[in-house]
């Protein structure tokens, strides 16, 4: 487990350097199982998706997915948004998932926002430990699991999200605060 630790942590360090030299960055590392994702995106859609959309667009909560969410200028840590998630989400009921739900959710917000998935299970403690940072990679193909809403790939369906003022947390902060989002 320290061994995983110390590869992935080395992993954003020699990023970080190779950025700095004008050099592209490795491949980000694969901290999750494809089944975790999928099992992530069944929880998404019963506790999640009414505030953050069916396709993470953002609803009365923000978009979970793309640069406005996931971008350099936000510096976002996989710890800190499972941290945030796992305490204060779902805003009807923080903390009422169960500790491998959170991990499930936070596998398949890797997987939307371009992060490939691997042999190794994502786990609470790997979660929280995590300094990778979270960053859009690129549109992920869906789920095989994943409910097509009645649109194709090609042609999503263009949904509007309700104007809403920006939702808080349930300790009172915006959320607007954490995700960098001020689109309302």
């Amino acid at each position: 487990m320290i061994f995983r630790l110390l590869q992935v942590g080395g992993a954003v360090v020699l990023a970080a350097l190779l950025v700095q030299r004008g050099e592209a960055a490795p491949a980000p590392p694969a901290l999750y199982t494809k089944a975790q994702a999928r099992q992530g995106h069944a929880v998404f859609e019963h506790n999640c998706a009414v505030c953050h959309g069916h396709h993470l667009e953002g609803r009365v909560g923000p978009a979970l997915k793309g640069e406005k969410f996931a971008s350099a200028k936000a510096g976002f840590t996989i710890q800190q948004i499972f941290e945030f998630l796992s305490v204060e989400m779902p805003a009807s009921a923080p903390g009422s998932l169960t500790r491998p739900q959170y991990v499930e959710v936070m596998a398949f917000l890797l997987e939307q926002n371009g992060y490939p998935s691997g042999r190794a299970r994502l786990t609470a403690r790997i979660a929280r430990r995590s300094t990778v940072p979270l960053l859009y990679r690129h549109t992920p193909k869906p789920s095989s699991d994943a409910v097509d809403q009645g649109a194709s790939a090609k042609h999503p369906a263009k949904t509007k999200p309700p104007a809403s003022r920006h939702p808080h947390s349930a300790s009172g902060k915006p959320l607007v605060a954490l995700t960098g989002n001020t689109e309302g």
